[in-house]
């Protein structure tokens, strides 16, 4: 009589390698199962490079698996067949750990992407210490899994997908027994430099004639001139055109371009060019930061969306609104992106998603809520849109 690990998810999950597997060709996947110990259960930690992770991971280790998923997955059949833990972006979700402690109780192994986010610019996003505190909660052994090659080959930002290597593995397995013998910092340095994979560093080259269109989901600052929201990506270019400048995405995730005043090698030098640009930036000198046209703005508090609004975002020091509708800066304490033109924020008591057209940015509104937004400057940034320029998370 288990709560969450029923006999069907084992059904569903062996009915369904075999559709995964047809995936996995489509996407160029490669993985060699492994056979874990019988009888045990494990904690699955893994970086996170795409929106089939969870399914790639599955077919590496051959038992149901269960994966702390986003309150974004709105599926019924899903979380039936699989029984996925739901977790709230944004809060402390102390429902979702509760379920994890339950699931590794009835002998289910339960798997965690500690990034949190997919991954933008091929860096790794911020990991919670927290997640050291989680490990030693399960008391389960711990596997690190490392996946390779799945932002070069689907970008996050892009529609398209590439040509190229991507595999995933278990990197290691840590015994109960190691996990007891470190420290929370050496478990902590362990968890984060097991699952930091830079693609770009690799050496693999990412096939496709694509290879820059909707760059401007991620980037809104041009480098030469400092013009907002004026650059357009085609085929493997992106250009401002304010000033000219053009640069080229290169097979192998690598920045070039002719202008001898354009000095980034990779997607995340110009992120954090934009991140010294938002610290920098004079709020005074504009009434509006930034807005965009043709946005829906949906409640997301529960399971349904309700539209409460439509039109123009625009954000200010003290407000963002979508048409008539406002919201007070000073409410917002969080923010992350969905998919990759959608930008979700919670508001007091209220959680919010905000959907544009194609080539919507909303990570620009998230970089500058680390300025206006006084919650969340007040405990001391967002931890994964924050305005960090760190260069170990490269």
């Amino acid at each position: 009589m288990n709560k969450y690990v029923k006999n069907r998810h084992r059904f569903f999950f062996a009915v369904c390698r075999p559709i995964v597997r047809i995936l996995a060709l489509k996407f160029h996947f490669k993985t060699k199962t492994v056979k874990l110990q019988r009888d045990t259960n494990y904690l699955i930690l893994s970086n996170h490079q795409s929106f089939l992770d969870p399914a790639f991971v599955a077919l590496t280790i051959k038992r149901p698996i269960y994966f702390v998923t986003s309150d974004a997955v709105k599926s019924k059949l899903l979380y039936y067949c699989f029984g996925p833990l739901r977790k709230r972006k944004g809060f402390t979700d102390t429902a979702c750990i509760r379920a994890m402690c339950q699931v590794a109780k009835e002998g289910g192994n339960v798997a965690v992407f500690p990034e949190g986010n997919r991954q933008w610019n091929d860096s790794q996003f911020h990991i919670d210490r927290a997640i050291v505190k989680l490990v030693r909660l399960l008391k389960l052994p711990l596997v690190v899994y490392n996946f390779h090659g799945g932002y070069g080959v689907q970008p996050r930002w892009a529609n398209s997908t590439r040509k190229g290597k991507y595999t995933g593995e278990i990197k290691e397995i840590v015994s109960k027994e190691q996990i007891a013998a470190m420290s929370d910092d050496e478990l902590y340095d362990k968890i984060v430099l097991g699952l930091k994979v830079i693609d770009s560093d690799s050496g693999q080259l990412y096939k496709s004639n694509k290879r820059a269109e909707y760059l401007e989901r991620e980037l809104f600052v041009c480098p030469k001139c400092g013009a907002q929201c004026a650059l357009h990506s085609h085929a493997s270019d992106i250009r401002c055109e304010n000033c000219g400048l053009t640069v080229t995405y290169g097979e192998n995730l690598r920045l070039t371009s002719p202008d001898p005043e354009f000095h980034f090698d990779k997607l995340v030098d110009w992120y954090q060019f934009q991140q010294q640009y938002v610290i920098d930036y004079d709020l005074e000198k504009t009434d509006v930061i930034f807005s965009d046209d043709n946005i829906k703005l949906y409640d997301k508090t529960d399971r349904k969306r309700l539209l409460v609004a439509q039109g123009r975002l625009t954000l200010t020091k003290d407000i963002l609104s979508v048409g008539e509708f406002t919201i007070p800066t000073d409410q917002i304490f969080g923010g992350s992106t969905q998919d990759s033109d959608k930008m979700s924020f919670n508001a007091g008591n209220k959680a919010y998603i905000a959907i544009g057209t194609a080539r919507f940015n909303g990570i620009k509104y998230l970089l500058f809520f680390n300025r206006v937004c006084k919650q969340i400057v007040e405990k001391g940034g967002d931890k994964y849109y924050g305005l960090s320029i760190d260069p170990s998370q490269r």
